[in-house]
C-alpha cells in the first residue's frame, strides 16, 4: 500500500493547486516524439520510441502523458505508459533548457522490469521554431522493482497546436451567449472503436521458435485527425482478445487518405503506419512494425461511421507477418478553436469531457497468476477519457499498466459507458460497465477479453476537479481471472466546442 499512499499524495498536492479559472482558456498542446538507446545489460541494448501529449500550464511548467514502446533489439512487446511534467526556461532567442520527470508502468517482452514500475528524469536543450521544436538530451531510466537502470542520449522533436476549452462541464447551448468571435478555426477530428483479426502467414514463429499458426483477434482505438478534406494522422492502440496472443500489443501511428466515390455515401479509404508492437509470445524481434490497409467508410449519420479495411501486418526484424482485417465503428465532428460570430453558417453546441488519472488494486486472490504460487495483490497506474453524452450518461476509454505486485508487462484497454448521478451537495455517485482486452506479466487471463462492473462516490471539489473512490468486479471471459478492485483517482472537467 505504499505506492499508493505515494499517488494519493501526488494527487491531493495536484487538487490543492486547483482554482476558479477564467471561463474560456486557450491551451498549447505539443505532440512530442523521441528515440534513445536503453541499456538492458553489459551485452544488450534497446531501441525505445516516446510518444507524448504535453500541455503548457504556463510559461514556465509543462505535463502531460507519454508512452514508451521498444523498436530495436529482440525486446518486441515492451511498453510503458505514465505521466509527465516539467520545467522548461529560455536561454537565449529560440532556445530553451527543460528538465522534468516520466512516471510510469510497464514492461514486457520478457525484459528484467520486475513489478513495472519505471521512472525518467531528463534534461533537454532545444531548438524552437515555429512550427517545431528539436530537442537533445540525457534520460536516466531506472525501475526500481525491477533490474533495468540505464542513462542515455535522446533525441526529440515536438510539434505544437494551439485550441480553446471551456473549464468545467457544460451542456447548454445558452452558456456559448457573450463567446462570439470573430475568428474561426475549425479541427476535423474522428475517435472511433477498432477490431482487428489477423491471420499469420506460414513462416511466422512464436518466440519460442514454434510456427504461430493460429490467428487472433484485437480490440482498441484509432484517433484521427485531418489535415484537409481527403488527407490524415492517426493513432492505434489494440491488444490481442483471442487466439492465445494474450499479452500481444501494438501502437502504431501513420498517415491517410480518404476519398468519396462519386456522390455516394461510400469512401475509399487507404492506410500506411508504422510503430511498435509485440508481446503474447508474437515474434516481433525489436517491435518495429508496418502495416498498410485500404478499404471503404461510409457515414450511418452526420457523425457516426463505420469501416473495413484489409491489408498485411509485417514486423522490421521478427519473423511476424500477418493479413489484417480490420471494422471500425466511429464518431466523427468538428472542433471550434475559436467561437463563430453570427451569420457564418456554424451551429455550436459544448460537449462535457472529463480526464482522469485513476490508480486500481486488484485485490489478492487465488486465480490472478498463470504460476498459482505467485499470487498477490498488483497494483496498476492508468488513465481514462470520459465523453459525456448528457448530463449523465457517459463513454469511457480507459488503459491500466501494473506498476507492482511482480506482474510488471501486465496492461489492460478498456471501452465502456457509465453513468453520472446528480449531486448530493458536493457528492454524486457513478456506476460503469466495461469491456476490456488484457495480458502479459503472467496473468491467468486467458485469451485476453474481459468484463468488469463497478461504481462508486464522486467528490467535487470546484468547477475543473473531482476527485473518486469505487471498486468493481471483473471477470475474464475464457481464463479463470476474477477478482476484486479498489479504484480511486481524480478528473478534470472540461468542455470542447462542437459543431453540431
Amino acid at each position: 500500500m505504499k505506492n499508493s499512499y505515494m499517488f494519493l499524495s501526488l494527487m491531493c498536492i495536484s487538487l490543492a493547486g486547483a482554482e476558479e479559472a477564467p471561463l474560456l482558456e486557450n491551451y498549447t498542446m505539443n505532440h512530442k516524439i523521441s528515440y534513445e538507446k536503453v541499456s538492458i545489460s553489459d551485452k544488450e541494448d534497446m531501441g525505445l520510441v516516446g510518444l507524448g501529449v504535453l500541455f503548457d500550464f504556463n510559461e514556465y511548467w509543462y505535463g502531460g502523458v507519454g508512452l514508451y514502446g521498444a523498436v530495436d533489439g529482440k525486446r518486441g512487446g515492451f511498453f510503458t505508459i505514465g505521466a509527465e511534467s516539467g520545467f522548461q526556461f529560455p536561454i537565449a532567442e529560440n532556445f530553451q533548457l527543460k528538465s522534468g520527470l516520466f512516471l510510469g508502468a510497464g514492461g514486457g517482452g520478457s525484459a528484467p522490469q520486475g513489478g513495472g514500475l519505471m521512472l525518467r528524469p531528463y534534461i533537454e536543450g532545444d531548438y524552437c521554431s515555429k512550427d517545431f521544436v528539436f530537442g537533445v538530451g540525457v534520460g536516466h531510466i531506472s525501475f526500481p522493482n525491477g533490474d533495468i537502470e540505464s542513462t542515455q542520449l535522446y533525441v526529440s522533436v515536438e510539434v505544437p497546436t494551439n485550441g480553446d476549452y471551456l473549464q468545467g462541464h457544460y451542456f447548454s447551448n445558452s452558456i456559448l451567449s457573450g463567446l462570439g468571435s470573430d475568428l474561426l478555426s475549425t479541427k476535423e477530428v474522428e475517435a472511433s472503436f477498432l477490431v482487428e483479426h489477423y491471420l499469420p502467414s506460414s513462416g511466422s514463429l512464436n518466440t519460442d521458435g514454434n510456427a504461430k499458426t493460429e490467428s487472433f483477434t484485437l480490440a482498441g482505438v484509432e484517433f484521427d485527425s485531418f489535415k484537409n478534406e481527403h488527407m490524415y494522422t492517426f493513432v492505434q492502440m489494440a491488444g490481442a482478445g483471442g487466439g492465445q496472443a494474450d499479452g500481444y500489443m501494438e501502437v502504431l501511428g501513420g498517415l491517410g487518405y480518404r476519398y468519396q466515390l462519386g456522390t455516394l455515401p461510400f469512401y475509399f479509404d487507404v492506410q500506411g503506419a508504422l510503430g511498435a508492437s509485440g508481446g503474447g509470445k508474437v515474434d516481433t524481434g525489436g517491435g518495429l512494425v508496418y502495416k498498410v490497409q485500404a478499404g471503404l467508410d461510409t457515414k450511418l449519420t452526420d457523425h457516426l461511421t463505420l469501416g473495413i479495411k484489409g491489408g498485411i501486418i509485417d514486423a522490421f526484424n521478427g519473423t511476424f507477418k500477418a493479413a489484417a482485417y480490420s471494422a471500425t465503428i466511429g464518431y466523427e465532428t468538428t472542433i471550434m478553436d475559436h467561437m463563430p460570430s453570427n451569420g457564418n453558417g456554424y451551429s455550436v453546441q459544448p460537449n462535457a469531457w472529463t480526464f482522469r488519472m485513476i490508480h486500481k488494486s486488484h485485490l489478492d486472490s487465488n486465480n490472478l497468476f498463470k504460476d498459482a504460487e505467485k499470487n498477490r495483490q498488483i497494483d496498476l497506474l492508468g488513465f481514462a477519457i470520459d465523453r459525456y453524452l448528457d448530463e449523465h450518461y457517459y463513454l469511457t476509454g480507459q488503459s491500466f499498466w501494473a506498476y507492482n505486485g511482480d506482474a510488471g508487462g501486465y496492461a489492460e484497454g478498456i471501452v465502456g459507458v457509465g453513468y453520472h448521478s446528480d449531486p448530493y451537495g458536493k457528492f454524486s455517485l457513478y456506476t460503469e460497465a466495461l469491456g476490456g482486452v488484457g495480458g502479459g506479466g503472467g496473468i491467468n487471463i486467458g485469451g485476453g477479453f474481459f468484463a468488469s462492473l463497478g461504481g462508486g462516490v464522486i467528490y467535487n471539489l470546484d468547477r475543473n476537479w473531482e476527485g473518486h473512490l469505487g471498486g468493481t468486479y471483473v471477470r475474464s471471459k475464457n481464463g479463470t481471472f476474477s477478482t476484486y478492485d479498489i479504484v480511486f483517482g481524480v478528473g478534470y472537467k472540461f468542455s470542447l466546442l462542437e459543431k453540431k
